[in-house]
């Protein structure tokens, strides 16, 4: 089973459901093979475009409200439909790619050809100014707390087998997973659980600009992210590896549009500006930054301890306070890294982001947190709600 979440897709989702169709018929010509499309409200088009597509997989459509769900409350769908179908293997793939390969669905699929429950991951080249909730959130605070760097655990283009598939059905899930925050949900907890995650190198990946979302989206990983910390006790031992040149940085360099960044900027610098006495509490580390163009330059060598601050805070019980000013701090982040990255190669940019993980790694460990405190039952998006 191939499963593509949907919401106004009707640009890229024909081109998508066929080159997962050519991928299928490639990959397992004798089996029978389902391609599902779970939509939540599109209103352009999109589920006819899939309906309407010729395919040797079977097509099959599942819909739910657009009203308070979101990308997780279609890939819960499509695990349930995993389940009802005995799939022996699921592959998730992002409906808005436009540089997908017949090829991705065999090799994330072979990648789980195992018995003990197992994920795969992607490992491809992106946009030097995509790919920062990655960068600066989910890749160092896993790796810092769960003792696992992940180049990319949020990607959206995942394979599970069966044995996955249920024993994710036992995992606690919070409200966020049912949003922007179900990537997180199922690598960390995959990590948590002791599973193993396989990174499968996939090649160049474009898709729609997620700086539109960048607000939001964060604050729904972080959400789940936390959650799948709660309890854990104390960070596990970082696992060291040897890294070969990952070459995860596209020559194509885009910017997302001028005049959204200055929106979604003024809507930070409003939030710190009410809030900097309560963020300097939780956040010592940013206590004497240096001013730049959008507010407080936060640097590679300043990130990590402000990180370190939120796992501080995390394990005393701050949750909300915790994960929004941390989405404030991280677009202060964003923008100061784009700084630091100007005219560097991509290897160069690999290496910085190993730099920055490594450093966080070690500013967590010194730390002594233990992550005891329950998190929250309920998701409330407060400020960043409206941040879209």
């Amino acid at each position: 089973m191939v499963g593509l979440p949907t919401l106004n897709e009707v640009a890229t989702i024909t081109a998508v459901t066929e080159t997962v169709d050519q991928g299928l018929a490639s990959a397992f010509p004798q089996d029978e093979s389902v391609i599902v499309v779970a939509d939540n409200g599109s209103r352009d088009g999109t589920r006819a475009a899939f309906l309407d597509c010729d395919t040797r997989a079977q097509r099959l459509l599942v819909e739910s409200p657009a009203v308070r769900t979101g990308k997780g409350t279609n890939v819960f769908r499509i695990f349930d439909l995993a389940l009802e179908r005995n799939a022996a293997w699921l592959v998730l793939l992002d409906a808005d790619t436009r540089t997908m390969q017949p090829g991705w669905v065999e090799r994330l699929a072979a990648a789980v050809h195992r018995v003990e429950p197992c994920m795969a991951v992607p490992v491809y080249q992106r946009n030097r100014f995509e790919g920062n909730t990655t960068n600066h959130l989910a890749a160092p605070l896993l790796a810092a707390v769960m003792g696992t760097y992940v180049d990319q655990p949020i990607a959206g283009d995942f394979a599970f087998n069966r044995a996955f598939v249920e024993t994710m059905r036992t995992w606690p899930r919070p409200q966020s997973a049912e949003l922007y925050g179900i990537d997180i949900h199922l690598t960390a907890n995959a990590l948590r659980e002791g599973l193993p995650v396989v990174e499968v190198p996939l090649g160049r990946k474009l898709h729609n600009p997620g700086f539109p979302k960048i607000l939001f989206m964060s604050q729904q990983v972080l959400d789940s992210l936390f959650h799948s910390f709660a309890g854990l006790g104390q960070p596990r031992r970082f696992a060291s590896r040897a890294r070969t040149t990952r070459g995860s940085v596209d020559e194509t360099a885009e910017r997302p549009d001028p005049g959204l960044v200055r929106a979604t900027m003024r809507k930070v610098t409003a939030y710190t500006s009410e809030r900097w006495v309560d963020i300097c509490r939780l956040f010592p580390s940013v206590r004497c930054l240096e001013d730049g163009r959008w507010g407080p330059r936060i640097s590679v060598a300043t990130w990590p301890e402000v990180l370190a601050d939120a796992m501080v805070g995390l394990a005393d019980g701050e949750h909300e306070r915790v994960r929004d000013h941390l989405v404030a701090l991280y677009l202060l982040r964003v923008m100061t890294w784009w700084e630091e990255i100007a005219g560097l190669g991509g290897e160069a940019i690999d290496q910085l982001l190993d730099r920055q993980v490594a450093a966080t790694v070690e500013a967590v460990r010194v730390r002594s947190v233990r992550f005891e405190a329950p998190a929250p039952a309920r998701f409330e998006p407060g400020y960043w709600a409206g941040a879209r």
